[in-house]
């Protein structure tokens, strides 16, 4: 089946895209860190048929984190983590005010070149992000997972409660998402043949329905259908946080030790 413009996306070049920024970097592999699904043998329970609803999750406060005029979708990014585990666990974890999280993405892109994922979250576990009064916030574990696989996107998502995704962005989505940001109407991510690659772009997702997730982007919740994910989405990661840790989100069978030990071994990105 070949794909076709819609008389929906016919009119998607007169949204203003301009506040819409990118920043991701390409997708890189650490050598040395394997597949999540590696750390748990046994495998994760079966995820639910959904996670999350669109109105709960519009309730957040997301935040644009500084995206309209930085490519610090990356940074952005782990604001929104924190964010969703604020929501999901009931905890208070401190949230960067735009200031701090603008100066941590500028001490990790002095230039504005924008952040490799995988560099990002070494940071992130390592030194800790965001320097607040309260300290700096750090994951305990993170791993990529097979973006290929539609019931790893689930599994992750509904026992960690979030997937860290880098995309290949189209011009299409930040068209959609501008879209519906000024219609007030729901406007999903879905595949638009010709629309070119803009850039790299870091989305959070935050649960799914039978048509897709439920993403964060730009301070807003989108539904990226599967198809789109199939398509444009070039690494998916798992994140265990502190809290969730803490609350024994870590137990899901996984090899902690191993993964620590691998974590542990991977060279210091610059």
């Amino acid at each position: 089946m070949t794909d076709t413009i819609t008389d929906a996306d016919r009119d998607l070049g007169t949204y203003d895209i301009s506040g819409l920024k990118l920043g991701k970097g390409d997708a890189v592999r650490p050598v040395g860190l394997h597949d999540l699904m590696i750390y748990a043998p046994a495998g994760f329970p079966e995820p639910p048929a959904t996670f999350g609803t669109l109105e709960n999750l519009q309730q957040i406060p997301w935040g644009m984190d500084g995206n309209d005029t930085l490519g610090d979708c990356t940074i952005a990014g782990a604001d929104h983590v924190i964010a969703t585990e604020n929501a999901l666990l009931g905890t208070d974890d401190a949230r960067p005010a735009l200031d701090v999280l603008e100066a941590q993405y500028k001490a990790l892109s002095p230039k504005d070149q924008g952040c490799v994922i995988a560099t990002v979250l070494q940071n992130w576990r390592s030194n800790g992000l965001f320097q607040m009064p309260t300290g700096t916030n750090k994951i305990t574990q993170y791993a990529p997972f097979d973006q290929r696989s539609k019931n790893e996107f689930l599994q992750v998502i509904a026992f960690t409660g979030s997937a860290y995704l880098g995309i290949a962005c189209p011009q299409s989505a930040q068209q959609q998402f501008a879209k519906q940001a000024q219609t007030g109407t729901l406007v999903p991510w879905t595949v638009v043949p010709g629309s070119p690659v803009a850039g790299g772009h870091c989305i959070v997702a935050v649960g799914y329905t039978t048509q897709g997730l439920f993403c964060v982007s730009w301070g807003g919740v989108v539904l990226v259908t599967w198809a789109f994910v199939t398509k444009y989405c070039d690494e998916g990661w798992a994140i265990i946080t502190q809290e969730l840790s803490e609350k024994g989100g870590d137990t899901f069978g996984l090899d902690t030790a191993q993964l620590d030990a691998d974590l542990d071994a991977l060279p210091q990105a610059g």
